[in-house]
């Protein structure tokens, strides 16, 4: 146990964002992405969903202010340009949570599953949502 770190936040989960560095990437994805076999760290929130880990995770990590998306959406296969419900509220919630604006970028289903291996990071949840699959960039304090 530890002051001021939301008690939802596992010792793992901890570890690793302070192990992280800036312009590292980390993974929050939906529980139908393949995170075990495509990660070299994975920390599992199976009772959670994606908004709900965004939190925590932003509580403590600073999203990158050097690269102009920061976060990045898996595209909906067959429609790149529609940008689902559930990804335009993870967008609010990080900018929200960041205070201040910044683009949400998107790339193909298998071009994401090519990032998430090079990953620093994948977080799983148990989110029930299509295409709830996100890289964000560590930035700095």
């Amino acid at each position: 146990m530890l002051k001021g770190i939301n008690s939802q936040v596992s010792a793992d989960l901890l570890g690793i964002l302070a192990s992280m560095g800036h312009g590292d990437e980390l993974i929050i994805c939906d529980r139908n992405f393949p995170g075990i076999s495509n990660a070299t760290r994975v920390v599992n929130y199976r009772a959670t969903d994606v908004a709900t880990v965004l939190s925590l995770v932003l509580e403590l990590f600073p999203v990158d202010t050097f690269v102009e998306e920061p976060l990045v959406r898996m595209q909906v296969v067959g429609d790149p340009h529609q940008v689902t419900d559930g990804q335009k509220k993870i967008h609010a919630l990080a900018q929200k949570l960041e205070g201040r604006e910044f683009s949400m970028g998107s790339i193909p289903r298998e071009a994401f599953y090519e990032r998430a291996a090079k990953a620093y990071a994948t977080i799983i949840t148990s989110d029930d949502q299509p295409y709830q699959c996100f890289v964000l960039v560590k930035g700095v304090l």
